[in-house]
């Protein structure tokens, strides 16, 4: 399912149902996983905005006691950009210690976790590195600023984003329902791949996503995610000094063609081009979200399949053809696999840490 944005349209293809054959909904929901972190991102900005926050003092000045130990030197700065050092607590949870997918999701799939207990696991882990040295992709980093935007509000998260941003940009598929488990509006159920590739697919359809928080949990559309990506980038949510922060990108690959902002992806494509946004991929579905930094063109791509390689790769291979406006050559289809292959392992598998590369 696919929305290019501006004067483009909505398209689907394939089953939203394997056992009736009914059709993807090209309106359809879905859980765009990871793409909540730069909503997140902005609610924390919106905050740096007003001056009720600072990007580059310590986070632990503007939480709740004992989410961080006292004294930590992790800045804002360094959540929004995943230079924190703190441990990914997703990688303790049953789907990464069972080994088995499908098995360690049922699990979890269901439970209620509560925010800060998920940081005090990870913070009992110790500091992966000096904070602002290295890049590491870390859930417990927006988990953080959640509470964080909690905190300071005084409101809970999904009044603070419904007030902030989806009522402000007419984004009526779009919610953050944690813990209620069903996606609410029309939607295809999202099928889990067995590691084991002859078991049949897994509906993992309905989850609280509690697991994921602030990090991960919305919901919403292809069209909704792009009037989101528009109206971000021209200025509808963030000032121009925040959303200038937001897009300064360091590289975090060896190729240089990929970097991290704060709570934003980039890609420079095969004809120069940048565009800007965030993936997602959360049990049943995999998403690419990708804007023009001037808001003139997005691309938002989900599939209702996840724990599938093949299927992100060809998410991320789709990038290239729609921004550049012509095929992708073999070079640009081995450069977009590689990037698909390394955030993939970020989205599911905490990886080593990467120097900074300026």
């Amino acid at each position: 399912m696919s929305d290019r944005g501006g004067r483009g349209g909505t398209a689907a293809v394939g089953t939203g149902d394997v056992s009736t054959g009914k059709p993807v909904d090209p309106k359809g929901e879905f859980r765009i996983g990871s793409i909540t972190k730069n909503f997140t991102a902005v609610l924390t900005l919106q905050l740096v905005a007003r001056h009720q926050v600072d990007l580059d003092a310590p986070a632990v000045d503007r939480l709740p006691g004992g989410v961080l130990p006292a004294g930590s030197p992790i800045t804002v700065r360094q959540l929004l950009n995943h230079t924190s050092g703190l441990y990914d607590y997703s990688n303790d949870l049953p789907g990464v210690l069972v080994g088995d997918t499908v098995t360690g999701f049922q699990q979890f799939r269901y439970k209620t976790y509560d925010p800060a207990g998920l940081v005090a696991g990870a913070v009992a882990h110790g500091s992966q590195f000096t904070p602002g040295s290295r890049y590491q992709y870390s859930n417990t980093n927006f988990v953080v600023l959640g509470l964080l935007v909690e905190h300071v509000t005084g409101k809970p998260f999904a009044r603070v984003l419904n007030e902030r941003v989806l009522w402000p940009l007419g984004m009526d598929d779009t919610r953050f329902v944690v813990p209620r488990k069903g996606i609410g509006g029309p939607h295809a159920i999202g099928y889990l791949t067995e590691d084991d590739r002859s078991k049949p697919l897994f509906d993992a359809t309905e989850q609280t996503a509690s697991w994921i928080w602030a990090a991960g949990a919305a919901i919403s559309s292809t069209a909704d995610l792009n009037t989101y990506w528009r109206g971000l980038t021209r200025g509808a949510l963030l000032p121009k000094a925040q959303l200038a922060e937001m897009e300064a990108t360091q590289p975090v690959d060896s190729t240089g063609t990929s970097g991290y902002g704060l709570g934003l992806r980039r890609f420079t494509l095969s004809c120069g081009t940048q565009v800007y946004g965030h993936d997602g991929i959360l049990q049943g579905y995999q998403t690419y979200s990708y804007t023009t930094k001037d808001g003139a063109r997005q691309l938002t791509v989900s599939a209702n399949a996840s724990n599938n390689s093949k299927v992100f790769t060809a998410e991320r291979a789709t990038l290239d053809p729609v921004f550049c406006g012509r095929p992708s050559s073999p070079s640009a289809t081995r450069a977009a696999s590689a990037d698909s292959a390394h955030i993939a392992k970020e989205e599911t598998v905490g990886v080593s840490p990467e120097p900074l590369r300026r």
